[in-house]
């Protein structure tokens, strides 16, 4: 005997919300909490010419007839096709940038297909059991809103102009050219410095630091006075108060290794920095010379002497202890 089944109201209404969103964002509306670049990768994808919003619209408008006409077997069949193809799409963005917007389509997908397998189950008194597909897609959803977590933590920066500074400085405060470098730029409302943690010893350093700057000294000279601190026990990471600032220390290191490198000093540029302007060959020289960056200070005087090739000697590794003193 042919099973009847009812409207399915729950597939019903999460199949037309779906439908309006996709209208919403096939329709040219920005969406406010799309803060990643997958958005603007995936808002101009097209399958077929088609977009992939019209597409997604039509999707979620048969399964909401499906689900208005009750027919539950046939939707959930659908649902579950069309899930299939979000998990490729899941894949996609987790190999590629995650979009917030496709996520929330995502969603929409997951729980129209659960709810008309909800239905077909309770309607046919068999105990639903746990769907593979769906496990998958919540795997794949997991690691993509993980992304778009961690693309949202930002560097952490000691100086008061992080915003401004069109170069960062990512330092230790046990790495010596690091400490040469700060000694150059110090002062400079141009470069935002970041400190990283080398070792255990590194976050007493910075511990240190930050007192000392609070007390009112340069960076320079905070950071040669903190470098004389006790080696810290094997279980000093389990003391609550350095918690947040290890935290953020690896969040800065975790920056450079995303940026395919290991080692410190290590500086980021945005732009021309303004700072920054190459001294001209003398015209005499028969030498070929090595081209220099020469470091302004905030007024605008250059000091001739403060300069570092395009190329400094790296002095401490990211993924353990400086190889220098």
């Amino acid at each position: 005997m042919k099973q009847a089944y009812g409207i399915s109201g729950g597939a019903l209404a999460a199949a037309f919300l779906g439908m309006l969103f996709c209208v919403w964002t096939a329709s040219g509306n920005e969406v406010a909490f799309c803060v990643t670049a997958g958005c603007s990768l995936y808002q101009d994808l097209t399958i077929g010419g088609l977009s992939m919003w019209w597409i997604g619209t039509a999707a979620f408008a048969v399964l909401a007839c499906l689900a208005l006409l009750g027919a539950v077997p046939a939707g959930h069949c659908l649902a579950g096709l069309v899930l299939l193809g979000d998990v490729f799409l899941l894949l996609l963005m987790a190999l590629t940038s995650p979009c917030v917007s496709c996520l929330v389509v995502a969603c929409f997908f997951a729980l129209t297909y659960w709810l008309f397998g909800r239905a077909l189950h309770r309607d046919a008194r068999r105990p639903q059991g746990r769907s593979l597909l769906l496990c998958v897609w919540l795997v794949l959803f997991v690691v993509n809103a993980g992304q778009v977590v961690r693309m949202q933590g930002e560097v952490w920066s000691i100086s008061e102009n992080p915003d401004q500074a069109t170069v960062r400085m990512f330092f230790s405060p046990s790495c010596s050219a690091c400490r040469e470098g700060i000694d150059i730029l110090s002062g400079s409302v141009d470069v935002a410095f970041c400190p990283v943690a080398e070792n255990d010893a590194d976050v007493v350093r910075v511990e240190r630091l930050l007192r000392l700057l609070e007390e009112g000294k340069t960076l320079k000279e905070a950071v040669a006075a903190c470098q004389d601190v006790e080696e810290p026990g094997p279980w000093a990471f389990l003391h609550p108060g350095q918690w947040g600032l290890r935290l953020r220390l690896q969040r800065n290191r975790a920056h450079i290794f995303n940026a395919g490198s290991h080692t410190v000093p290590f500086f980021e540029y945005h732009g021309l920095p303004a700072m920054l302007k190459k001294q001209a060959r003398p015209p005499s020289s028969a030498r070929v010379q090595e081209p220099v960056i020469e470091f302004s200070p905030a007024g605008g005087q250059t000091f001739p002497d403060a300069t570092l090739p395009l190329e400094p000697q790296v002095a401490g590794q990211c993924g353990g202890p400086a190889p220098c003193p």
